[in-house]
């Protein structure tokens, strides 16, 4: 595995597996044994990376000439020559040690290298990428030889179609994107992929709903892509369900715009800022470091009350106190069938968008008191839920999360508002009694549910 920072590359050997071959085997004598050997040597070659190896084959076979009758024992050995490693190299928008967004992809390319074999993937990595500069990062992954090539950033979509046209025996993947954009308009060597976290969002708004003194939310947001905006939407109307449920109040929600992905100082300022002079007691956030857990912790030391969650990865060392939940991605599973479609010449260009449920071995949903919710499984799960959360209030998560298997519940519906239609802030109904948001009203979203204070930027 290599790693790049600037103009320097960082190698480090990977451990290979003893081989596992044929140890015994029979091969025919002339023609015969040669078509054995190279039918073994072939399907090896096809297969996954493995070391070079000699591989014996031995039959005993019986001879007929034309005055004798006997038995012959032939032996033939072949090396097999190692098949290459299939190449992987992956372009993050944040440093690895941001321990969000760019840590998650890390975390979910090193789960995908194990379960594919490390001796048989080589994988790399160029990390803090600005947009401006992702063509060139493709560019040196693509001189490297690699064979797939996956970029992680919303901002990169465009740069990347253009790499895929330009180099056409390679593969590529985008995270984030729309579909017109990758699995739509690209080329038939580009993909999109998605692990969806809206639906994490809404059950992370119900314990902020429960919790809540004040009955006032914040969110910290990184840019107004529709990404994000249905995030904060999602999470503002669970808010609005546990409170409302609660009260008969309806929750009030602010945000606070930070315009970065990775901005822990201005995260931290935007956190105390809602704390300070909007009152807000739950935080919730899309930036890429656990900065806004630690300033709430760091008030829950003070002797206020303030919660918030982890993001993309578990962030509770962060605010042992303060922490929820929260929205854990495991990026592994997808990449992984990436890798088996370069590996097996069996790509096709598809938009992957996992949401709760996806790559988990029993997807049917399971009782409350059952409920997988606070566990690792699938490409997209809770973190541990908090004991300070209500009983009746875990209990009605867990149920929700159990429903969102099945898609028997959806966050974006009449029902995920306490029976109300959603309407935004100017008052329009977008979502009445027996609608949801369908596919392109979430991946499009424009728009705030009218709990929320601040405008939209435009």
């Amino acid at each position: 595995m290599e790693r790049i920072e600037g103009n320097k590359i960082f190698s480090k050997k990977l451990s290979r597996r003893e081989f596992l071959g044929v140890t015994k085997a029979a091969a025919v004598g002339g023609i015969v044994a040669a078509g054995v050997v190279g039918g073994v040597a072939g399907y090896l070659a096809g297969t996954s990376a493995t070391p070079p190896a000699t591989v014996t084959r031995t039959v005993t076979t019986t001879q007929v000439g034309a005055e004798t009758t006997k038995t012959v024992t032939a032996t033939v050995t072949a090396t097999v020559p190692a098949a290459k490693k299939l190449k992987v190299g992956y372009v993050y928008v944040g440093p690895v040690g941001d321990y969000g967004w760019s840590y998650g992809h890390d975390r979910g390319r090193r789960w995908a290298d194990e379960k594919f074999g490390v001796n048989q993937v080589e994988s790399t990595y160029i990390e803090s990428v600005p947009e401006a500069e992702v063509a060139g990062a493709i560019t040196s992954l693509v001189e490297k030889g690699c064979q797939l090539i996956i970029t992680t950033s919303f901002g990169f979509m465009d740069p990347t179609a253009e790499a895929a046209e330009k180099y056409p025996d390679r593969y590529f993947v985008h995270i984030s994107g729309y579909r017109s954009g990758a699995a739509g308009n690209a080329p038939n060597n580009m993909s999109a992929a998605f692990a969806e976290f809206y639906q994490l969002y809404y059950l992370n708004g119900l314990a902020a709903g429960a919790l809540t003194e004040t009955g006032v939310v914040g969110y910290v947001g990184a840019y107004p892509i529709p990404e994000v905006v249905r995030h904060i939407n999602a999470f503002v109307l669970g808010a609005n369900y546990a409170y409302k449920k609660r009260t008969g109040k309806n929750i009030k929600a602010h945000v606070s715009w930070i315009f970065e992905w990775v901005a822990p100082e201005k995260a931290r300022s935007a956190a105390i800022a809602l704390i300070e002079e909007k009152n807000c007691d739950v935080l919730a956030f899309t930036e890429d470091t656990p900065a806004v857990l630690q300033v709430a912790e760091e008030y829950q030391k003070k002797g206020k009350k303030v919660w918030s969650f982890s993001h993309y990865s578990d962030m509770r060392e962060y605010g042992p106190t303060a922490h929820l939940t929260g929205q854990i991605a495991n990026w592994g599973p997808i990449y992984l069938d990436f890798y088996r479609m370069v590996a097996t010449n069996s790509w096709q260009t598809v938009d992957i968008w996992t949401r709760i449920g996806d790559y988990i071995p029993y997807r049917w949903r399971l009782p409350p008191e059952k409920s997988t919710a606070g566990k690792p499984e699938g490409t997209v799960y809770l973190a541990p839920l908090n004991p300070v959360i209500p009983s009746e209030w875990q209990l009605e998560i867990k149920k929700r999360y159990e429903e969102m298997k099945e898609l028997i519940f959806e966050p974006f519906s009449v029902e995920g508002n306490l029976g109300e239609p959603i309407r935004d802030q100017n008052g329009e109904v977008r979502i009445k009694n027996g609608e949801r948001a369908d596919h392109d009203m979430l991946w499009n979203m424009d728009w705030h549910v009218e709990y929320i204070e601040e405008p939209l930027p435009r």
